[in-house]
């Protein structure tokens, strides 16, 4: 394994489309902030894949190597940490040397079924070459030799009619999805559970082609501040979105997390921006929703750590929507647990799944209709330190040639108006509809 630093710095979503348009697998994380790691992983040395009872190590022809049972995410920490010690010495450059990049789905000890055959319920893939930018430098990682090739790759020259126009189609009457969300309500109530997260799936269909490198182009530049991800599918789909939401942050003794949860929409000035944030401020629904996601990681957090802190909740503005969020930050105990066993204990969090979690699940199961694949799930990277980032899998679709399957969701309260709660998951949608074309 060798890593070196890039005297230029390639754009990874131009990096990424090349090589899959080649037939590479690849794997985008970006957050274009001068602070931010983003990471793009192209081709594959080895995956660790939900396998049953656990999680396998496959090399890169496919064959197990290694395989660690359990619940798959502490198990993948478990694995990750032999497989990282087995490759090479750990860098003291953040994101460089070995390193993991994937995600999971909202239900990892679930194999998604459906549109999302083409994803297994949890895969973290060390690649055969990953580009890293971190704090205004660039490093390339080669697996083997020769790699290193794979940075020449170039889109071909003929591309086919980009999509101009889109048929979007609910799976689920949206009537009968607010008498999901009323009853769920009603349940609430009646004491089953504290909050629950329903979401909605739409179907868009376009006059040509979606790319998936022009979606997260256009996701980058319409949401700079957010996370920018995108995954190929086994099946020739693949998953990308632009979420808000830091799951886990692990640097050195430090761990860090954004919880967000209750939201409103954007003003078409600043004074009315500023009115719609304090009507979220002031909203007891909101309020409430959001305690139970913030306390929830903050104890979450405070068996791997010496001090947890949080600060008080804030109104965070992104390009069509405002959040109430809590910036968390932790001081981990020494030995420090990486960015995996932190996500395994915070994932799902009550801002999307609800509270208490086995209460707030079966109501999903029971109520939702749909399978939520990745969606709500995480995605991001692990290095050979521990350190590591996780995002929610938010604001997201499931591409294939010609459409895309997408995803929003809600926090549904003992008094959310079913009606309000609809609304949010179109203001929502708008996020990736207007990415599609």
């Amino acid at each position: 394994m060798r890593t070196w630093e890039l005297d230029r710095t390639p754009d990874l979503v131009d990096l990424v489309s090349a090589a899959r348009d080649a037939g590479q697998e690849v794997l985008l994380i970006e957050r274009p902030m001068p602070d931010a790691v983003s990471v793009a992983a192209i081709g594959r040395a080895y995956d660790m894949v939900a396998a049953p009872g656990g999680v396998a190590l496959e090399d890169a022809d496919g064959k197990v190597v290694d395989f660690e049972p359990g619940d798959r995410l502490p198990a993948t920490a478990r694995l990750w940490r032999r497989l990282r010690e087995s490759m090479a010495p750990a860098s003291g450059q953040v994101g460089t040397g070995p390193i993991a990049v994937g995600g999971f789905a909202y239900r990892p000890d679930r194999d998604p079924s459906g549109p999302w055959s083409g994803f297994p319920a949890l895969l973290l893939r060390v690649p055969a070459l990953a580009v890293t930018r971190a704090r205004g430098r660039t490093f390339a990682t080669a697996a083997w030799a020769g790699a290193e090739e794979l940075l020449e790759l170039t889109h071909p020259g003929v591309r086919a009619q980009a999509a101009r126009r889109l048929d979007v189609t609910s799976v689920r009457n949206p009537v009968a999805w607010t008498a999901a969300v009323e009853t769920a309500a009603k349940r609430l109530r009646a004491g089953e559970a504290a909050k629950v997260v329903l979401a909605r799936e739409v179907v868009a269909r376009g006059d040509g082609v979606v790319s998936a490198g022009m979606v997260a182009r256009s996701l980058r530049a319409a949401y700079p501040s957010c996370f920018t991800y995108l995954v190929t599918g086994a099946d020739g789909t693949a998953f990308a979105g632009a979420s808000p939401e830091l799951l886990v942050r692990r640097s050195g003794n430090r761990a860090y997390s954004q919880p967000m949860a209750g939201s409103v929409a954007r003003g078409a000035s600043e004074a009315e921006d500023d009115r719609l944030a304090r009507q979220l401020e002031d909203s007891a629904k909101d309020n409430a929703e959001h305690r139970l996601a913030s306390e929830f990681v903050v104890e979450a957090l405070r068996p791997f750590s010496r001090v947890v802190e949080a600060r008080a909740p804030e109104v965070v503005r992104f390009t069509n929507i405002q959040h109430l969020a809590t910036t968390v930050t932790a001081e981990l105990t020494k030995p420090a647990a990486d960015a995996l066993d932190l996500a395994a204990a915070l994932h799902p969090t009550p801002a999307v799944g609800g509270w208490p979690r086995k209460a707030a699940d079966a109501l999903i199961d029971e109520l939702e209709g749909l399978d939520r694949g990745w969606y709500a799930g995480a995605v991001g990277w692990i290095d050979s330190n521990g350190d590591g980032e996780f995002a929610i899998a938010l604001r997201c679709g499931l591409l294939w040639e010609d459409g895309a399957r997408l995803y929003a969701g809600v926090g549904v309260m003992p008094d959310s108006d079913p009606a309000r709660e609809l609304d949010e998951t179109e203001l929502k949608f708008k996020a990736l509809l207007m990415a599609l074309t």
